[in-house]
């Protein structure tokens, strides 16, 4: 796997999470539950894995909400552990979109994060 950050010639590139996500229906009591769940994962996210921005709506979609993460790559399986055990039972539908943050990078440094990125 590739490391969080990748050298190009115009500086270092981090990677971004987009991870959508769609609830279920929920009681009220799961809704309890579900709050509990998230403050479980805010508090238990990887070592250098960061919230950017949580929105409990996702206006244009059929996802109910969607948080944002900046880290490095190599933890990125690590949060996705997390997130799947933390949210089971609540969430129906998830899609996580990998970005780079910055500027363009050259053609060969696109190609190691291709190669490095896990599997859909």
């Amino acid at each position: 796997m590739v490391t969080g950050k990748i050298p190009g010639e115009i500086g270092a590139t981090e990677y971004v999470y987009l991870t959508l996500y769609r609830l279920k229906t929920l009681s009220d009591d799961e809704k309890h539950q579900w709050f509990k769940s998230w403050q479980k994962i805010r508090h238990n996210l990887p070592n250098g894995i960061k919230i950017i921005t949580e929105a409990t709506s996702a206006f244009g979609t059929e996802f109910t909400g969607f948080t944002v993460y900046e880290g490095p790559l190599d933890r990125f399986e690590e949060l996705e552990k997390i997130l799947e055990d933390a949210s089971f039972g609540f969430v129906e539908r998830s899609q996580t979109i990998i970005g780079t943050r910055g500027f363009s990078l050259p053609v060969a440094d696109f190609q190691k994060i291709l190669e490095g990125r896990p599997v859909d």
